[in-house]
C-alpha cells in the first residue's frame, strides 16, 4: 500500500480535490491510498476577489453556505506582490500531525498545494533550515519517496525560500505543466523545477488543471506505483503520457 498526501489548490479543499482527481484515484486502484487534506485557512469572498478559478467567487460563496464540503480553503494567504504569506505556520503544524499519523510515501499537490508540497519535501530533507518541522527534535516522518507537482510554483518569501538555499531538493519530483496555463505562468513553475534535482517535466495542452485523460491516468498510476517496494520499474522509465506515436521511417530519396 502506497499512501499519498493530496494537497488542493487555492480556493479548493480536500473533498473538491478528491472529485477532481477521482478518475486518477480509481485508475491507481486499491493499493494506492490518498489522504485528501483540507487547508487550515477558510477563505472569505474578499480573499478571492480577482482570483481566476473554474468556480466563480459567487458560486463558491453560495455552495459553501449550503454544502460544508464546498468551503473554499487555502494553505496560506499572500499579499498582492506574493512576497508575504500568512498562515504557513498553521499549515505546517497541520501537515506535521498528518505525517505523524499516516507516514506518507509521497505527496501530490496542485497549484498552491504543489508549492506547499515542494516546501514539505525540502523541509523533510533539511529540517535544520526550518526547525518548526521537527517534533521533539525529530522528523515527523522520513522524506517522501516522491513528489508530484501540478501547476506548481516556488514560494518566494525569505523564511520559506531558505529551505531551498542548500541546492536542489533530492526527492524525485514530477512536474506537470499546462502549456496554456494563465494562472501560474511558465517562469513561476520553472523556478520550482530548478529547485529540484533531476526533475521530470511533463506538459499537457490545457490550462491550470490536473489532466485526467486516459493516457494521463495510466501515466500517473504507473509513475506512482513505480515507487512501490515491489516494483521492478524505475519512475524514470515510465512512458510519457504525451509521447507521440512511432513515426514511419522517412522514404529515402536518391540524389543520383
Amino acid at each position: 500500500m502506497l499512501k499519498i498526501l493530496a494537497l488542493h489548490g487555492y480556493t479548493g479543499n480536500g473533498a473538491l480535490f478528491r472529485r477532481k482527481l477521482s478518475a486518477i484515484r480509481k485508475q491507481c486502484g486499491p493499493d494506492v491510498e490518498f489522504y485528501w487534506a483540507d487547508g487550515p485557512m477558510i477563505l472569505a469572498p474578499t480573499d478571492m476577489a480577482g482570483f481566476q478559478s473554474e468556480t466563480t467567487t459567487a458560486q463558491l460563496k453560495k455552495l459553501s453556505e449550503t454544502d460544508p464540503e464546498m468551503t473554499p480553503r487555502a494553505w496560506w494567504r499572500a499579499n498582492d506582490a506574493k512576497t508575504v504569506y500568512w498562515g504557513t505556520e498553521e499549515s505546517v503544524e497541520y501537515a506535521k500531525r498528518l505525517m505523524i499519523e499516516h507516514q506518507f510515501d509521497g505527496v501530490f499537490g496542485f497549484s498552491q498545494g504543489a508549492a506547499f508540497a515542494g516546501l514539505l519535501c525540502a523541509m523533510l530533507e533539511r529540517p535544520h533550515l526550518y526547525p518548526q518541522i521537527l517534533v521533539d527534535g525529530k522528523l515527523p516522518q522520513p522524506p517522501f519517496k516522491f513528489g508530484i507537482f501540478a501547476g506548481g510554483f516556488k514560494p518566494v518569501p525569505a523564511p520559506l525560500a531558505a529551505v531551498f538555499s542548500e541546492g536542489p531538493v533530492t526527492t524525485p519530483t514530477l512536474h506537470v505543466i499546462g502549456k496554456n496555463d494563465v494562472i501560474v505562468y511558465a517562469p513561476r513553475s520553472q523556478m520550482l523545477i530548478d529547485a529540484c534535482q533531476n526533475p521530470r517535466v511533463e506538459q499537457h495542452d490545457g490550462g491550470h488543471f490536473v489532466p485526467s485523460a486516459a493516457p494521463w491516468r495510466n501515466f500517473f498510476r504507473d509513475y506512482i506505483k513505480s515507487f512501490d517496494a515491489a516494483s521492478t520499474i524505475s519512475h524514470k522509465s515510465v512512458p510519457s503520457p504525451s509521447a507521440p506515436a512511432a513515426a514511419e521511417a522517412p522514404a529515402l530519396t536518391s540524389v543520383l
